[in-house]
């Protein structure tokens, strides 16, 4: 087992890198809106604009808590929560065919690593090293 003060330093790395992914969605929505409402929008998302600015405020808001060390729980479980019903949602590959189906199983299995990374987090939490 890691030991201090390697452990904390560990976390914050981890917090930070997992952090930024979404962190960098948010400011991707927040900077394309137009492309982010097309998107929402083949992904059939009922109350569309509700639900793009409440993913562009996770996206923002959560990161920088879990980077600060402030919240991790409460952020990693909601971070993790929207995870499972984006990945549900939009890269439901075992209802696609073709070429499709390859990209969005990748696409899912990718967020599964983070849905992992993020439920690690919350249950280990931030660390001694808060922002």
């Amino acid at each position: 087992m890691v030991q201090e003060p390697w452990l904390s330093w560990l976390l914050l790395t981890g917090r930070v890198a997992i952090a930024i992914v979404f962190l960098v969605s948010g400011v991707h929505k927040g900077i394309w809106f137009s492309k982010a409402v097309r998107e929402f929008q083949d992904a059939k998302v009922p109350f569309l604009y509700f639900f793009l600015i409440g993913t562009i405020v996770l996206h923002l808001v959560a990161p920088v808590l879990i980077i600060t060390g402030y919240f991790v729980l409460e952020s990693a479980i909601a971070l993790a929560m929207f995870t499972v019903i984006a990945t549900i949602k939009v890269h439901h590959f075992w209802d696609m065919t073709g070429d499709d189906v390859l990209l969005h199983s990748r696409i899912a299995l990718a967020n599964l690593a983070v849905l992992g990374g993020l439920l690690l987090l919350a249950a280990v939490g931030p660390g001694q090293l808060v922002l």
